[in-house]
């Protein structure tokens, strides 16, 4: 019987994002592809699966890159029970609760880009236009993802050729793992080849869905930061940043949004400020996979009934609240007070307070959930569906990159944090308050004892500052304290400095051999992808 998909790894429609007609064709597997590759529309296709693919870790690259941060960690003030999540802020994952397993499924979407690279080098199907676009993109995806490997668990395996027809070994497969180092110049040739196929071409060819030459720029920038500030690079590697981020600002065709708020509406999706998001789409994709936003950061409509927002007003008798989701992550009550200024748009674009009222009539504050990501009300629908886009990267994103490139440089960064602010405050706003709120100028007793931020008098504090209240939620918190350095690690985390890699499950390990690098096992993959 045929079936519309790629491969038995890929394991979705080829009709994703829509952007597929119907096409018949025989399955594929990564094992046997004898009938495919035989047109440009078939590597269109497998191009399409690769983002679908990706796409399904998306709420693993969450999990690897905020919550063992200091976003999360009081009690869901519903009373739902947490089922483990709690242990990401407090920092207790070990080898019996890893929470990402399988390091989180990458090397399934590696595989397939391994594939992706093979074919689109040998074939004659393609204008040269098409293939360099393809090969721009599989070389990106692949560093993106290695960089999250690197990042999360430090020395990890590299693979760079599919397992494909009668080259699949498996004994092959359970080799030692590469050190950082390798991984880490592995990454920058893939960042390479992909800026090198993409050449001129700085169009969203597919849309914001689909890696471009902007995505790959941006994260050329963000890897050459860690590599300078984590792996020795230095100097050098800061240059390199910042050259990457600033072609991107001259070429990218990307600007701010006026309003924060814009930026993640249902409404307006691939903006002018968007980079690359996972996309959402009804019946085929809602946020995170399977209800996991819903099912991870919404309130249960029961619960709402005992509160209201901050006039007083019940939540049930507001109309749009909606909502049917649990929470399972509990954004820590403080933030609410502590992390934005008066004024910043930020604050009421990103959480809702939820209140009660008191015998007396007042009301009293409960606790914040997110309300970054709003959803939508579909038509014949009674609750809110999760259709929202998921902001992998966007401009706002390059331009705090390049602030802290700029800074590491001893070059001053107020051009960059204050677009970033100016945008926050809205201009009049800002430019009247010029003295408080912008760079170098927010400091004060506001920083006093702040558990989360600090002022401007130190630059780093500034840019982390600012990407604290313009990320939440966006899967960036915990990578960026990491890339910081321990010193900001250990300042606003649980977490200890022999315990900042991830856990491996056992299940995922044949031979353990210390690593004195990395102070964690060096692993060797018993089973790739084979379910």
């Amino acid at each position: 019987m045929k079936k519309i998909f790629i491969t038995f790894m890929v394991a979705v429609s080829l009709l994703t994002f829509n952007r597929c007609t119907s096409l018949d064709m025989e399955p594929v597997s990564s094992i046997s592809d004898a009938n495919y590759w035989k047109s440009s529309d078939q590597f269109k296709a497998f191009n399409t699966g690769l983002h679908s693919l990706l796409r399904l870790r998306s709420y693993n690259i969450f999990v690897l890159g905020e919550p063992r941060a200091d976003i999360y960690g009081d009690q869901p003030f519903g009373g739902e029970a947490t089922q483990g999540v709690e242990r990401y802020p407090y920092n207790t994952i070990n080898a019996e609760f890893t929470g990402i397993s399988n390091f989180g499924d990458f090397y399934e979407t590696i595989n397939q880009l391994n594939l992706m690279i093979r074919k689109t080098n040998e074939t004659t199907l393609l204008d040269e236009n098409e293939k360099n676009y393809f090969l721009g993109e599989a070389y990106g995806m692949r560093a993106y993802i290695y960089f999250h490997l690197l990042r999360s668990w430090g020395d990890v395996i590299l693979v760079t050729e599919p397992t494909l027809g009668n080259e699949l070994d498996i004994s092959h497969l359970e080799k030692a793992a590469s050190p950082a180092s390798e991984v880490m110049d592995q990454i920058k040739k893939d960042i390479d080849a992909s800026v090198n196929a993409f050449g001129s071409d700085y169009s969203y060819k597919y849309g914001k869905g689909y890696w471009s030459k902007s995505a790959t720029l941006i994260l050329k920038g963000e890897v050459y930061l860690w590599s300078g500030r984590q792996m020795g690079g230095g100097t050098g590697d800061y240059s390199t940043a910042k050259a990457a981020l600033q072609d991107l600002q001259q070429n990218g065709n990307l600007k701010l949004q006026d309003k924060f708020t814009d930026v993640f509406a249902y409404g307006n999706k691939e903006n002018s400020e968007i980079i690359f998001a996972f996309k959402s789409i009804k019946d085929e994709f809602t946020m995170w996979k399977d209800y996991n936003w819903r099912n991870n950061m919404v309130p249960q409509r029961e619960y709402m009934a005992n509160y209201c927002d901050e006039s007083g007003t019940p939540f049930m008798e507001i109309p749009g609240y909606n909502f049917h989701g649990l929470m399972r992550y509990q954004v820590k009550k403080d933030h609410y007070w502590k992390t934005f200024r008066e004024n910043d748009s930020r604050l009421t674009g990103t959480l809702k307070a939820v209140y009660q009222k008191q015998e007396d009539g007042s009301i009293k504050y409960i606790a914040p959930f997110a309300y970054k990501f709003q959803g939508t009300t579909l038509e014949g629908s009674n609750e809110r569906n999760w259709l929202d886009d998921y902001p992998i990267y966007r401009y706002a994103d390059a331009l705090l990159l390049l602030a802290e490139a700029k800074a590491l440089l001893g070059e001053d960064p107020s051009t960059e944090i204050n677009a970033v602010r100016e945008r926050a405050y809205g201009s009049e706003y800002f430019n009247a308050h010029k003295n408080e709120v912008a760079y170098p100028n927010d400091k004060g007793s506001f920083y006093n004892d702040n558990p989360f931020e600090g002022g401007d008098e130190n630059v780093m504090e500034a840019i982390l500052k600012e990407r604290l209240r313009e990320f939440f939620f966006e899967g960036k918190r915990w990578y960026d304290l990491r890339r910081f350095g321990n010193q900001y690690v250990l300042k606003y985390t649980t977490a200890q400095e022999s315990r900042l890699l991830w856990p491996i499950n056992e299940d995922a390990l044949t031979n353990l051999a210390y690593s004195p690098d990395t102070q964690h096992s060096t692993q060797l993959l018993q089973s790739w992808f084979l379910e």
